[in-house]
C-alpha cells in the first residue's frame, strides 16, 4: 500500500526523546518522509500532551528521566481501553540492553528499534507505521484489526458478528460463516522456516480479503484458521464465494516438481437465516459464535462442507451436499 501526501497529512506524530540532538535526527528523517513530528522531551509531558492531542503515532524513548519508554506505553494503553479510543502506533527506541524487556513485557507496543540505528532502519519503521496506520484508518478499527495483514482478531471478529446479527435480525435476513483453512502450511514451515513462513501466510491472507466484498470480514484465529462472516449472502453465494478463495489460493503455488507445496482450500461453512426477537440478538450472536468455536477444536480435511438453516436462541440447521 503506497502513502499519497494526503495520507501523510492524517496523520499526527510526536516524538518523546530526552536528548535534544537525538530528537533532531529522528525529525530530520520524518522530514524527509515529508513527516512533522513534535517533540517533548520528558515522559510524563507526553503522557499529559497526549490527552489533549489524539496523536497517531508515538516515537518513544526507552529511557527516560522520569519514568520508562514502557510505563509511558502502559499509561497511554490503559487510558485508551477505558475510554475505548483508537490507540496510538507506539514505536519504542532505546539499546539494545533494554530490548530483552520490551520483548518480555505485556505491554502491547506495536514495534521497537534498538540502537545504535541507521536513518534508513527509522524511516523502513515509520513507513510500516505508515501502512498499519492507513489500514486502520480504512477499515475503521482499532485493536480489533490485525494492522500487519488488515484481517480482524477474534475479538474484532465476535463484534462485527453480534452487530451484524443485530443488524440482520430486523429484516430477517441471511449471514454466512466459514471457517477456513490452508492444510500442509505446517510443512512449509518445516522446510522454510517461521519468518518466510510469516511473510508467504501473510500474502496468502492478503489475496484472499481481495477476493471479497467490502463488507465481508475476514479474521484470524488463535489456531491458525481463518474465519469469515458474510452478511447478506446464502449458500450458492457462499458456495461461489469460496470457489473464489480456492482459486486465489491455487494461485500461490511452488513449481511442479515440488508436490509437497501443492495447497487446496478447506472450508465449513454455515449460512442461516436469523430469525426471532431483537431483544435476544445477543443470544443469537453467543450461538453463532459458540458454532465458529466449535469449528476451532475440529479438524478441517481438505473440501468444502457446510450446513444451512436458521438461528434464534438455537441454531437448526442440516448439512448441505
Amino acid at each position: 500500500m503506497t502513502q499519497t501526501m494526503e495520507d501523510k497529512d492524517r496523520f499526527t506524530f510526536l516524538i518523546v526523546e530526552p536528548d535534544d540532538d537525538v530528537a533532531r535526527e529522528m525529525s530530520a528523517v520524518l522530514e524527509r518522509l515529508d513527516l512533522k513530528a513534535d517533540h517533548v522531551r520528558g515522559h510524563l509531558k507526553a503522557v499529559a500532551l497526549t490527552e489533549d492531542v489524539a496523536y497517531d503515532c508515538l516515537l518513544v524513548s526507552s529511557q527516560g528521566v522520569d519514568i520508562s519508554g514502557l510505563e509511558l506505553c502502559a499509561m497511554v494503553r490503559a487510558r485508551e481501553a477505558r475510554r475505548s479510543l483508537t490507540p496510538a502506533y507506539i514505536i519504542l527506541v532505546g539499546p539494545q540492553g533494554d530490548m530483552l524487556q520490551v520483548f518480555s513485557s505485556q505491554h502491547d507496543v506495536d514495534d521497537c528499534i534498538a540502537g545504535p540505528y541507521m536513518d534508513l532502519e527509522l524511516e523502513w519503521k515509520m513507513r510500516r507505521a505508515l501502512r498499519a496506520m492507513a489500514l486502520c484508518r480504512r477499515y475503521g478499527a482499532s485493536r480489533l484489526l490485525d494492522r500487519e495483514t488488515g484481517l480482524l482478531t477474534p475479538e474484532g471478529l465476535r463484534i462485527y458478528l453480534g452487530e451484524e446479527v443485530n443488524r440482520i435480525g430486523r429484516r430477517e435476513g441471511w449471514v454466512s460463516m466459514s471457517v477456513l483453512s490452508v492444510p500442509g502450511l505446517a510443512d512449509l514451515r518445516l522446510s522454510y522456516g517461521d519468518g518466510w513462513m510469516e511473510w508467504f501466510k501473510n500474502g496468502i491472507w492478503a489475496s484472499l480479503r481481495r477476493q471479497l466484498r467490502n463488507y465481508d470480514r475476514l479474521a484470524s484465529m488463535d489456531n491458525g484458521f481463518l474465519c469469515l462472516v458474510s452478511p447478506d449472502l446464502d449458500e450458492e453465494g457462499t458456495r461461489s464465494m469460496l470457489a473464489r478463495l480456492g482459486a486465489a489460493i491455487g494461485e500461490y503455488q511452488f513449481q511442479d516438481d515440488v508436490p509437497a507445496a501443492r495447497m487446496t482450500l478447506a472450508a465449513r461453512y454455515l449460512c442461516v437465516r436469523v430469525l426471532g426477537d431483537y431483544r435476544q440478538f445477543e443470544r443469537t450472536s453467543d450461538v453463532l459464535w459458540n458454532w465458529v468455536c466449535e469449528r476451532m477444536n475440529e479438524p478441517v480435511p481438505e473440501g468444502v462442507m457446510g450446513h444451512t438453516g436458521a438461528v434464534d436462541l438455537e441454531l437448526r440447521c442440516a448439512r448441505t451436499l
